[in-house]
């Protein structure tokens, strides 16, 4: 506590806060019956240098030795937000940054810290931006970078079956037939669904055929009777099978209706290669005929063998019709099948 003077006097003082911190040296005039206030000691103290402080203990009347002064040290949020120490033994608060912001315009900048640098973004909250498949967005952050394969330029309109692609960083316009049925040139009964952007597989075209039976050339899809004709020879091949195979086919043998499909030939051909008739014999209607003989059984066979031959001559004939035909539309219109009578 400073004592009272016995006079007026001026002092020469140190300055002090209440904590005891040094706020500077001055002079200070004390009425004769009072004394110096707290905020004040006769203990000069003079830094020995910018920036340094000391503090005074009152109840010893000693000041501590010289620290750094942190009171007015700044320090930024990573968001660049500006702080002070506050009090000279104070320190930095963790996590914040020491090095100030870059100078930027705060009305239309943001800065923030990465934790190795300040970096600077362009407030673009509302702006519009897009992907590289032209996909619209809309910025929703202060802090935005735009991503990579991006872009802020609008793409332009787009002309129908293309589509706006972004290339090294410019709009360019590439084939969409993506869903479109395509046709094998080669092959034009062979069809495809196009997949990816950019143009159709080589080989391929958009141009439907008339028919399965053309081929495509530099004028595109013509006739090809070649190719028609092959075809109709392959329908009356599998017209032949189809009867061949028919397991309701039947023949009449003796006036009686017999099944002559393929398991009842098998059936038929392992008993006469037998000689040995079973008790009786189904027909095709489900009568059983007690005591057949294998001589009956074999005009089963044999009437059998003519439907065959029938069939197969008329095989013959069709496709000896069908190499007469010199006309394309002839031979899609050519009927395959018994002749009507």
């Amino acid at each position: 506590m400073n004592s009272i003077q016995s006079q007026s006097v001026t002092l020469n003082v140190s300055q002090i806060t209440d904590e005891g911190w040094w706020l500077g040296n001055k002079q200070e005039h004390v009425a004769k019956g009072t004394a110096l206030g707290d905020d004040y000691t006769e203990s000069i103290y003079t830094p020995s240098e910018v920036g340094l402080i000391a503090r005074f203990d009152r109840e010893k009347g000693v000041w501590s030795d010289e620290i750094k002064d942190m009171t007015f040290t700044p320090y930024f949020s990573e968001n660049g937000q500006h702080y002070i120490v506050g009090s000279p033994d104070g320190a930095v608060p963790k996590g914040m940054i020491e090095t100030p912001p870059p100078a930027h315009d705060p009305l239309k900048q943001a800065v923030r810290h990465d934790g190795e640098q300040w970096k600077i973004f362009d407030i673009k909250v509302g702006e519009s931006f897009w992907d590289e498949w032209a996909n619209e967005y809309v910025v929703s952050e202060t802090y935005f970078e735009l991503p990579e394969s991006c872009t802020w330029e609008r793409p332009p309109e787009t002309e129908e079956g293309y589509i706006q692609r972004l290339v090294d960083g410019s709009w360019q316009q590439i084939e969409d037939h993506r869903d479109t049925l395509i046709y094998n040139k080669a092959e034009c009964r062979h069809t495809d669904y196009v997949d990816d952007i950019g143009p159709i597989k080589e080989g391929w075209t958009f141009d439907e055929p008339p028919t399965p039976y053309h081929e495509y050339t530099a004028e595109g899809w013509v006739q090809s009777i070649d190719r028609a004709k092959q075809a109709k020879r392959e329908e009356i091949n599998a017209w032949r099978a189809s009867l061949e195979n028919d397991s309701g086919t039947t023949v009449t043998a003796n006036g009686i209706e017999w099944d002559a499909g393929p398991e009842a030939r098998l059936r038929i051909d392992s008993t006469i290669l037998s000689d040995s008739m079973p008790p009786y014999w189904t027909d095709a209607n489900n009568v059983d005929h007690q005591g057949m003989t294998i001589e009956a059984l074999k005009q089963v066979k044999a009437a059998i063998n003519l439907q065959g031959f029938m069939i197969h001559d008329r095989q013959r004939a069709m496709k000896r019709d069908l190499d007469q035909i010199a006309e394309f539309d002839d031979v899609l219109a050519f009927s395959v099948g018994w002749v009507e009578a």
